[in-house]
């Protein structure tokens, strides 16, 4: 065999190159993405507990950076930094999967909705930017509940909470209305 056909051409080489560039960043785009779109339905719509979303979080990061590493060591490289590795791929697949995760908690539900009555416990006033948020029962659990529509003045003349649930395909519970009464 000559050498010519053992080596791959330049522009062959440098064109592979930028379509996987292309890829990483279109990934890394949706992990962001995917980041923020989590956080905020923690922090705002499905109640779930934030040990169980980090369980999600690192156990799906850390089975996806497996696979990837086990591919690349088999098909090319051999010496790959672990660290280097698994930390960029578990955060990025993390965040994916948690999204995807509250994703189809969401949307493949076919629960009804339901409205649950309850007394507020507690009112808090919002920290810089963050809302103000109240401390209500929910199924004998005490929660956390943002309230964006009202400022904390409106807030301190509501005693009691409306919510409007529903249960999601994961058996998450998802907060779909939530309205102040007296």
């Amino acid at each position: 065999m000559s050498r010519r056909n053992k080596k791959i051409p330049l522009k062959s080489r440098k064109r592979n190159e930028s379509k996987i560039m292309i890829l990483k960043l279109f990934i890394g785009a949706i992990a962001f993405f995917s980041f923020f779109y989590s956080l905020r339905e923690f922090n705002n719509f499905t109640i779930i507990s934030f040990k169980l979303l980090i369980i999600i979080f690192f156990l799906s990061g850390i089975l996806i950076s497996s696979i990837f590493y086990i591919f690349r060591t088999t098909k090319a490289e051999k010496h790959l930094s672990l660290y280097n590795f698994f930390a960029l791929k578990t955060l990025t697949y993390g965040s994916i999967f948690c999204a995807i995760f509250f994703l189809t908690n969401d949307y493949f539900s076919n629960d009804k909705e339901y409205i649950i009555n309850s007394f507020i416990f507690e009112k808090h006033k919002a920290y810089r930017n963050s809302p103000n948020y109240i401390i209500t029962q929910i199924k004998g659990v005490e929660r956390e509940i943002n309230i964006h529509d009202y400022n904390f003045e409106e807030l301190q003349n509501f005693n009691n909470v409306e919510i409007k649930m529903k249960n999601g395909f994961w058996g998450l519970q998802i907060i779909k209305k939530v309205k102040l009464k007296k």
